[in-house]
């Protein structure tokens, strides 16, 4: 157990290099970068569907003033001469109607229009955006790689130590369930009881899982899986 504690000791080492590569300022930035491009692709296809949207609403529009265009052709040939009062007046109202109609879908167009040229204009905005982002983060893509090389001889020298330990693990059965715990992102795997607590997920362990780890010596944590061990 004592070369199984001492490889994890060196995996912790690991992991805290790695950590270096992703908390340095260029993959801070590259987080923000990646950000920016996911929000603007949601933006874009939100311009998208309200550019199918005023399509859809331009074209209903247009048979619309065509169909009135029609109505008033009607209207304009009949001979207000041969008609009645009574029918003059309907005539009158039905062109008054009309004329209000078309204004109606004249101002929808010219609402149409300048929406159109709203979204062209976010478009554009959000394009120029996007592609400055994409050249920003392609140069800090290669300042993470810069860290990445720095900290590589180190867990090269690390993972190597590891290797050296593992012919000498006799207990090949609790090195297999750390390997396995440590791949499903579980770490570290073997932790210590501290105070009637999980040493690894801090949690207050019950009085009856104490009295069992008494008797066995290690135990699965309940709630975050880790191998508890008796601390002696």
């Amino acid at each position: 157990m004592k070369t199984i504690l001492a490889i994890q000791q060196l995996d912790r080492q690991i992991r805290q290099l790695t950590k270096e590569v992703d908390k340095c300022p260029a993959s801070v930035d590259f987080k923000n970068y990646k950000k920016i491009m996911q929000e603007g692709k949601a933006r874009f296809a939100s311009l998208e569907a309200q550019a199918n949207e005023i399509i859809k609403n331009f074209y209903s529009s247009s048979n619309k003033l065509s169909s009135h265009k029609g109505d008033y052709d009607i209207i304009r040939k009949r001979n207000t001469q041969e008609m009645d009062r009574d029918s003059v007046s309907s005539l009158l109202s039905d062109a008054n109607n009309l004329v209000g109609e078309v204004s109606e879908e004249n101002r929808r167009v010219e609402d149409l229009v300048r929406r159109s040229e709203e979204i062209v204009r976010k478009s554009a905005d959000l394009s120029n955006k996007l592609t400055e982002a994409k050249k920003r983060s392609a140069v800090i893509k290669e300042k993470i790689e810069q860290k990445r090389q720095e900290v590589a001889p180190k867990i090269a020298e690390i993972e190597a130590k590891i290797k050296e330990l593992e012919p000498s693990v006799k207990d090949q059965e609790k090195y297999k369930k750390y390997k396995d715990l440590k791949a499903n992102g579980i770490f570290p795997v073997y932790v210590n009881l501290e105070d009637n607590f999980c040493g690894g997920c801090k949690v207050e362990l019950p009085l009856n899982f104490i009295e069992k780890l008494k008797v066995s010596k290690m135990l699965p944590c309940e709630h975050c899986a880790r191998i508890i061990m008796l601390d002696k």
